[in-house]
């Protein structure tokens, strides 16, 4: 679609363009004839979750953190629970008034809720007079009340009716709360109020809306106190909870520890340990210095053994020295016995002694001889025994032996008594041993519930700290408090009506080009040659009664004779002496205009000079649309001129629709009869038969209109043989299967030959032919038209 073709259509139906948005925003008027007026007002909360103070030294501020916490802050002030309670305490201040009081509820509203609310709702009404505030609820207390209210009375009215509300769901308050028809106590009522952050700030703002500027003011003022004391509620109750738990788990980690260190301590009583390592560290030095004595002595006595050893070899000689001093004790007793007994021999002898004496004596000197050498080698030998190789005697060295052997005694009686020590010393590390490991277990035992202990109490700390700072950070702030609206917010009927409008003038337009973009019809030749693959030889236009300052006439007949030059020229370029041309119209509807176009094309041809011959069957008259109805005058249609339509209604009167007969020769035109002569017919002559003899000459081209080939049979023969084949179509109807399939066969024989003429085309869709159409144009006009064209600079002429 070109910007001309959308600017035409939007010319076509600029009265429904312009109808449709001005009846709507009409109606729009009338609905709001009597508008419902509404209040609004707003609050605004300091929060301090942006850039409030905290005791949090180390405490960092992040964008994401701060969004969150503004998210769970609207999320708080928009939930369920919030609401209802704003309502419950609405719903009971308007009950406890004795009458409307403006700046509460207006008196419509104030009657229409007292004939709302029923008896039974009044029960759960406190009454009376009481000036002391329990401790019902008392975070509301700034809440301003009316005077004739008591604030005792009106805590315990909420309190009724908010356990009403939640006891069940068939009660009338949870009713009243849950219906939208209700304006200010449902929840969606409620729910309209708005809830934003200003900018980046630290500020809320609740706006809310309402047809009544007491009830406006008075929900807001609610709502605030609602929200401060839920959130404040929501974050101690978070951050008391995280101490109630460190606090559970700190006492839980004190017995723990007390645990753990009297079980150490019980183990220290029992061990005797005051102080095990430096216990531990004194009997390891005792030992090691006994070790080391006891390793001294026992050198100390292996050396006094070896030496009493020695000591007692030297003085194992002295039995040997008795012995041989016995010995010769008894050798000189001996040698005394043979002094004595050779002193008698001598004397003997020198009395008067015999020879046997005398041996008896030389005996006796020679035993006495012997004896002395036997006493002189043992006083040798003695002698050698009593001194030392040394050279110390032999009587010296036993005061030594006995020092040695004293000393021995001494000495093994001190290693007795260290290996006595080194048994009780083996007992106390017996004892030590598993008690070193005993500690460390117990130790490592108390190590660890001491350090949880000290980690639990870090957090308990942490947690308190981080309640104090909730504490402050939950502390809301009204720093804009709700006003009461004067007057109305201003109605949005004009943008109402505005919208309404342009919503109509764009649906209509909308509607219109899909219509557009949907529109299946033919139109033209070139649509039509693109749906039915055949080309074309030009097409007819709509004849109507009121063109618009188009000239139609001209329009006809230069199609007509673009129609008849594309005709002449495809018989020129088949370059065939065969005479006559035989032409056949047919179409595969019916009523598709074949009539009209086979004359018009024969008035033509006619006007060129050629001798035409026009064949029509008997009720093809009757089959053509603008004949079937008699020329009488037609009626426009009224909504068509309301809407500034084209008037659609067909020329009857025109001369491109008279009868054949009015412009051809009775020899020119004849009509036959669809018989068996015109199903077997192969040319034009065995349709004629005798008639043939009343043509005065014969004709140059022979034009044979055949009825819808979808409803009747056709002579196929004919057609084959035919010069060329018209399809007649009509522009307002779509290329069907059906028609698809009629041709079929005739495209697979003659498609060489197959032409199509679009009939009943829109006088606009004729450009494609013809250019600009004739028609009066101003100077505007043409200069409009070359914009939307893009030909700024172009001329219509040189």
């Amino acid at each position: 679609m070109t910007l001309i073709d959308f600017i035409r259509l939007i010319l076509k139906h600029i009265v429904l363009l312009v109808l449709v948005p001005l009846l709507l925003g009409v109606l729009v008027i009338v609905l709001t004839m009597n508008p419902s007026y509404e209040y609004s007002s707003q609050t605004i909360l300091y929060t301090g979750l942006a850039t409030g103070s905290s005791i949090e030294m180390d405490k960092k501020f992040s964008t994401q953190a701060t969004n969150s916490a503004f998210d769970n802050l609207i999320n708080i002030i928009k939930s369920r629970e919030t609401q209802e309670e704003v309502a419950v305490r609405l719903l009971a201040l308007h009950l406890m008034l004795p009458e409307a009081n403006p700046k509460y509820i207006s008196k419509e509203l104030y009657d229409e809720l007292k004939a709302t609310v029923p008896e039974d709702i009044y029960t759960y009404v406190e009454k009376g007079i009481d000036t002391t505030l329990t401790e019902l609820d008392t975070t509301l207390v700034n809440n301003p009340l009316p005077p004739e209210i008591n604030r005792h009375n009106y805590e315990k009215t909420v309190h009724n009716l908010l356990k009403l509300m939640r006891s069940s769901t068939d009660n009338f308050m949870y009713e009243l709360f849950s219906y939208e028809e209700n304006k200010h106590y449902s929840l969606k009522a409620l729910s309209d109020i708005k809830a934003q952050r200003i900018n980046s700030s630290d500020l809320i703002k609740l706006t809310y809306t309402v047809n009544d500027p007491g009830i406006c003011q008075q929900t807001l003022v609610i709502y605030n106190s609602v929200c401060i004391k839920n959130y404040k509620i929501i974050k101690e109750n978070r951050s008391g909870s995280v101490v109630k738990y460190f606090e559970n788990e700190l006492a839980k980690a004190k017995k723990s520890l007390d645990a753990a260190e009297a079980k150490l301590l019980a183990f220290n009583k029992s061990s005797n340990i005051i102080n095990y390592y430096e216990q531990s560290k004194a009997v390891a030095v005792v030992k090691e210095e006994l070790e080391v004595d006891y390793k001294m002595k026992k050198a100390e006595l292996a050396g006094i053994q070896a030496g009493t050893k020695r000591l007692e070899d030297k003085l194992k000689l002295q039995e040997v020295i008795q012995m041989k001093s016995n010995a010769l004790l008894e050798k000189k007793k001996a040698l005394g016995s043979l002094k004595y007994r050779m002193g008698l021999k001598q004397a003997d002898i020198q009395s008067g002694g015999n020879e046997t004496q005398l041996k008896a004596l030389d005996s006796l000197e020679k035993q006495a001889e012997q004896l002395q050498a036997d006493i002189q080698k043992g006083v040798d030998e003695l002698y050698t025994y009593q001194n030392s190789i040394e050279g110390l005697q032999i009587s010296k060295v036993l005061p030594d032996w006995m020092a040695s052997a004293v000393e021995t005694e001494n000495l093994k009686a001190k290693i007795r008594v260290i290996d006595g020590q080194k048994d009780q010393f083996q007992e106390t590390y017996a004892k030590y041993a598993p008690a070193g490991a005993n500690m460390k277990r117990l130790e490592r035992e108390i190590s660890v519930s001491e350090q949880g202990y000290l980690e639990i109490l870090h957090g308990l700390n942490l947690a308190k700290l981080k309640l104090q700072d909730s504490e402050l950070a939950s502390d809301l702030k009204t720093v804009d408090p709700p006003y009461y609206p004067l007057s109305p917010n201003p109605t949005k009927r004009a943008i109402l009506i505005i919208a309404a409008a342009f919503l109509g003038g764009i649906l209509t337009l909308a509607m219109i080009f899909v219509m557009e973009y949907f529109d299946d019809t033919l139109r033209n030749s070139i649509k039509a040659s693109q749906e039915t693959g055949l080309a074309s030889f030009g097409m007819i236009p709509k004849i109507i009664l009121d063109p618009r300052g188009i000239d139609l006439a001209f329009i006809q007949r230069r199609l007509s004779e673009i129609i008849t030059q594309n005709i002449l020229q495809y018989f020129g370029v088949q370059n065939s002496n065969k005479k006559p041309k035989t032409i056949i119209v047919f179409s595969t509807q019916k009523l598709e205009g074949k009539t009209v176009v086979s004359g018009n094309i024969a008035r033509t041809l006619k006007q060129d000079g050629k001798k035409v011959l026009l064949l029509n069957y008997d009720n093809a008259i009757s089959e053509d649309e603008t004949q079937v109805k008699p020329k009488k005058k037609q009626k426009a249609s009224i909504l068509s001129k309301m809407l500034g339509y084209p008037d659609v209604r067909i020329d009857l009167n025109s001369p491109f629709l008279a009868n054949a007969t009015a412009y051809l020769e009775p020899d020119e035109h004849m009509n036959y009869v669809l018989d068996h002569n015109f199903y077997n017919a192969k040319s034009y002559t065995d349709i004629l038969g005798e008639r043939e003899s009343m043509l005065k000459t014969t004709p140059d081209v022979v034009i044979i209109e055949v009825p819808a080939i979808i409803y009747n049979n056709y002579p196929v023969e004919l057609i084959t043989n035919a010069d060329l084949d018209i399809l007649v179509l009509r522009s307002n109807r779509i290329w069907s299967d059906a028609d698809e399939i009629a041709i079929a066969n005739l495209k697979e024989t003659c498609v060489s030959k197959l032409r199509i003429i679009v009939n009943g085309v829109n006088i606009n869709e004729t450009e494609s032919l013809l250019g600009d159409l004739p028609k009066t144009r101003n100077k505007f006009r043409k200069k409009i038209k070359s914009i939307f064209k893009f030909q700024f600079l172009s001329k219509n002429q040189i």
